[in-house]
């Protein structure tokens, strides 16, 4: 099997140490070559270690993921990157596609999106090394159908960089130039549907956005046009999605291990999210309207009162430890009577004379 050799770029130790630590590269038959924390040492280590594939953040001290997409492509012509960004980053994502960048990753993204994204890195480097060695046959082919080349990915752009009119724009200057030049009506509904195509593709192989496939079965402009906003809304949804499950994976975390104490985002961020804390905690009261420190007390007192009721016989110092509080239980029954105004014994006692 052939070794595919990769360099991880991240200024973040969480996101380098977090994608390097949860690959199984063996299996995946690749090889770790090195990490660096910024786009200058990252092309030191280009010319040093030779990598095939380059997993690099975007924002980064010193010289940046873009910068080092086109010099490290400079020192080599044959590097797949991979790049990684981080919510409100689209813009700058896009403009990596300049310099021949096909695969984005949105941070976070977990295990199965990183492994998937490498796995199709191979495929582009075995396509590199069959090219460079005069085997074409595995070359992938060009997309015949598609008259005019920059459109598709100006339609793509459009949408990735949130510009609808910009969408509508181009979507008619594109039907207009494929009526002046006089093609058939057949011809410029085929043209439509393979621009669609490639758009959907991109979305699915960069964005991990996937749209279900349609036939536009008129050359008709709003036809073509009406699919386009389906694929607009699409993306847009997803992006928005996209954070409102990163809360929903904190709360089943801190739900998970609520035992822990160290539970925090931090912890979190470090051991499971690998993304900055302090955007995680701006994410979490902005989708919420509460700090996380507020979430992880009520998750907390909510439990120890289900053990409270539900398990008469634990002490008070073992519902606290079982809800991640320190081995303190006065501490623990101060912060249960500041939340429900009784302390755990009173509770108790009060349920049991309930029942």
């Amino acid at each position: 099997m052939s070794s595919y050799r990769v360099l991880i770029v991240d200024d973040e130790r969480m996101a380098r140490e977090g994608i390097a630590e949860v690959i199984d590269w063996i299996t995946l038959g690749m090889e770790l070559v090195g990490t660096a924390i910024n786009g200058q040492q990252a092309l030191d280590k280009i010319q040093a270690l030779q990598p095939d594939v380059v997993i690099t953040d975007i924002k980064m001290p010193i010289i940046d993921g873009l910068q080092l997409i086109e010099q490290g492509s400079k020192i080599s012509s044959q590097i797949v990157f991979i790049v990684l960004s981080g919510f409100g980053e689209f813009e700058l994502a896009t403009q990596a596609m300049r310099f021949g960048v096909r695969r984005y990753l949105l941070k976070p993204s977990d295990e199965h999106e990183i492994t998937e994204a490498l796995e199709w890195s191979k495929g582009e480097v075995d396509v590199i090394r069959s090219n460079a060695a005069g085997n074409t046959a595995l070359t992938v082919p060009q997309n015949q159908g598609i008259l005019s080349s920059s459109i598709p990915s100006d339609l793509l752009q459009a949408i990735v960089n949130d510009d609808e009119a910009q969408l509508m724009k181009i979507s008619r200057s594109w039907i207009e130039q494929l009526l002046s030049e006089g093609l058939s009506l057949h011809t410029i509904q085929d043209n439509n549907n393979h621009v669609l195509s490639y758009i959907r593709n991109q979305l699915k192989s960069e964005y991990g956005i996937s749209t279900a496939p349609t036939i536009v079965e008129s050359q008709d402009i709003q036809a073509f046009q009406k699919e386009l906003g389906k694929l607009y809304t699409s993306y847009h949804y997803r992006k928005i999605d996209k954070k409102a499950m990163l809360v929903i994976k904190i709360k089943q975390l801190t739900i998970q291990h609520i035992q822990n104490r160290q539970l925090s985002l931090q912890w979190l961020a470090q051991h499971y999210l690998f993304l900055n804390s302090e955007y995680l905690g701006k994410l979490f009261r902005q989708d919420t309207g509460e700090k996380y420190t507020q979430f992880l007390t009520t998750v907390r007192m909510k439990k120890a009162k289900e053990l409270l009721l539900l398990h008469p016989t634990l002490k008070i110092y073992e519902v606290a430890e079982q809800c991640g509080f320190e081995q303190d239980p006065q501490y623990f029954s101060n912060v249960f009577k500041k939340f429900y105004g009784f302390t755990p014994n009173e509770y108790r006692k009060q349920h049991l004379e309930d029942d």
